[in-house]
């Protein structure tokens, strides 16, 4: 009973991790959008940018935009001209290019003079992360589940004694499909599977309460009643519904994430200075992770940054 969740392709995600990089380099109240649309100036055409960061400056409203590019070839001077002319056009106060690969160095002298900052990203290994950083594991608890059995009890008109799960007058196959839309009001037109009976009753009631982190699974059935207006598909046809005595094992499990696998990458000026990020991610609940970043050579502790992203209350 897992969500079904859709992975971004890479380069959105690059240019994600990258606006969340600038985002905890820069000071409090920064406002970072990845991606984002802004109006052409020219045109009046809305242009998309990889990423924008909104700032306020005494009583001056600051725009930066974020372009991106994971290519293996060094980016030239084209590049950087074609950003100048869109920055221009779409009336930024400054563009930062970011890069994979670097630049040429007629970029690096186009870039400074048309208000564009370069930054190169360089993956990192563990012992190249400055020790600040050096968090060797996390652990994400994740929330588990598994159905034993789900019980059917038709509606019966004026009963007035709440039946117990051995009232059922039979138990779904075990081979039902979980997200089948077998539930039917005749009031609303609705229609609904068990998936969504189970993510119902975890927004209702709070089923994983008092189990202990990585215990064994604790059985529980949860008794959900239905008016006669809804209907059940059965093997014998449609069914009314009286209740659904929903049974299901949980249970909360660890996900180890090393600082072998966590993402390590340098984020640097041309023969500047450059920033460490160390992000744990969950593999298994999307947008869930840890970060900590901080300047590479810096020796003081309260440099870092601690970021991060929880799917709190999420079912």
């Amino acid at each position: 009973m897992t969500a079904r969740h859709r992975r971004d392709p890479e380069w959105r995600e690059f240019e994600r991790l990258i606006a969340r990089i600038e985002a905890d380099a820069g000071p409090q109240g920064l406002v970072v959008t990845s991606p984002d649309r802004l109006r052409c100036k020219l045109t009046g055409r809305m242009r998309e940018v990889d990423a924008t960061i909104r700032a306020k400056v005494g009583t001056t409203e600051m725009l930066v935009t974020i372009e991106c590019r994971r290519r293996a070839k060094t980016q030239d001077v084209t590049w950087i001209e074609q950003l100048a002319t869109k920055k221009t056009s779409i009336g930024a106060d400054r563009t930062i290019a970011v890069s994979v690969s670097g630049f040429s160095s007629d970029a690096q002298i186009a870039a400074s003079h048309a208000g564009i900052s370069l930054r190169k990203v360089s993956d990192l290994t563990a012992a190249d992360v400055n020790p600040l950083l050096g968090l060797d594991l996390v652990i994400f608890w994740h929330k588990a589940c598994a159905i034993t059995g789900a019980g059917i009890r038709t509606y019966r008109s004026g009963e007035e004694i709440v039946p117990e799960p051995d009232d059922a007058d039979y138990v779904l196959p075990p081979d039902t499909d979980l997200f089948q839309p077998i539930f039917h009001d005749a009031e609303d037109s609705t229609s609904w599977s068990l998936n969504d009976v189970w993510r119902k009753v975890q927004e209702t009631l709070n089923p994983y309460a008092e189990i202990a982190k990585g215990a064994p699974p604790i059985v529980r059935t949860a008794r959900v009643p239905y008016p006669g207006t809804v209907t059940i598909d059965t093997p014998e046809g449609p069914r009314r519904l009286g209740y659904v005595f929903l049974g299901m094992a949980m249970w909360i499990e660890p996900e180890f994430v090393s600082i072998e696998e966590a993402l390590k990458v340098s984020y640097a000026e041309p023969q500047g200075r450059s920033v460490h990020r160390l992000e744990f991610a969950s593999g298994r609940t999307q947008d869930w992770r840890i970060s900590l970043q901080a300047q590479a050579d810096s020796e003081d502790i309260s440099d870092v940054r601690v970021g991060g992203n929880w799917p709190h209350n999420k079912p």
